[in-house]
């Protein structure tokens, strides 16, 4: 609009250059810079060549920055001085407007909050949940949220805990279950961990058992092999050894008594005495 034209330039900064008359001079000087074979002979050559071109540049750069420099000082100004008078007025204004609105906003916000976190409270009551916080429920609150909406929002989190409870009470090792579920609000996950934990328990109780049996079969076969060697032994040493048998003795005793008899009675007892190996007098 006409009346808002504050800003009119009045004059474009002209440069004068002779960027194109220069150009073909040095694209023809580049080119030839870069057909050149680079060997032990050209080596030294070559590098002279390169330090003069990076020279050539580095004025050429001198020259565009100073340019730069000239072109940018009045804008440079303007801008300060725009900056002053316009811009930051308006920012310094929005800045104030935005603190207020915010300052009404949040508290819309935090009376949804507060209404909303007592009905959590009730309800995670009234539905036997004491382990969960309002925090974890995480739930957002918009300025356009109605209290229907975000009451929804929290009887929503709460059944669901309370359906994943009752899936738990059904579950071997609930207790572990419900350990592992009170720190995630994961119940599929829950499950499998502990579940997994208890195979591997298995697995592993099954492992020493049968590492068990095993050595307690290597320790008999050993046992019977070495009873095995043993008798074998044994019987080499019999073959081998012909060991008498010792004869146990018997206590000599001695016995006195007087026999009367006919002479040939007793003649015949003395021959049973000495038959029999006894020790008379």
């Amino acid at each position: 609009m006409e009346e808002n034209q504050l800003i009119i330039i009045k004059q474009l900064p002209e440069i004068e250059a002779n960027l194109k008359a220069v150009s073909d001079e040095i694209q023809e000087k580049v080119e030839q810079a870069k057909q050149l074979v680079c060997n032990e002979e050209t080596r030294q050559l070559i590098k002279k060549i390169r330090a003069d071109l990076n020279k050539e540049l580095s004025e050429f750069e001198k020259q565009r920055k100073n340019v730069k420099e000239k072109i940018l000082a009045p804008y440079n100004n303007f801008e300060k001085v725009y900056k002053e008078c316009i811009s930051d007025k308006y920012i310094e204004a929005d800045k104030e407007l935005k603190n207020k609105i915010d300052q009404v906003e949040n508290e819309i916000k935090k009376q949804k909050e507060d209404d909303l976190r007592v009905y959590f409270e009730e309800y995670k009551k009234y539905k036997n949940i004491e382990f969960i916080d309002f925090e974890r429920a995480n739930m957002k609150i918009g300025l356009s949220d109605s209290k229907t909406a975000l009451h929804k929002q929290a009887k929503d989190f709460i059944d669901k805990i309370y359906s994943d409870i009752n899936l738990i009470d059904t579950q071997d090792h609930k207790e572990e279950i419900m350990v592992e579920y009170k720190q995630t609000l994961n119940v599929g996950n829950a499950i499998t961990i502990v579940k997994t934990r208890y195979e591997e328990i298995e697995k592993e109780k099954k492992r020493k058992l049968e590492e068990e049996q095993k050595k307690a079969e290597i320790r008999l076969k050993q046992q019977e092999e070495n009873t095995k060697i043993a008798l074998e032994n044994l019987r080499q040493q019999n073959e081998i050894l012909d060991i008498p048998k010792v004869e146990e003795k018997e206590e000599i005793l001695t016995l006195k008594f007087t026999v009367r008899a006919t002479k040939s009675k007793l003649k015949a007892l003395k021959q049973y005495l000495i038959d029999g190996g006894y020790d008379y007098e």
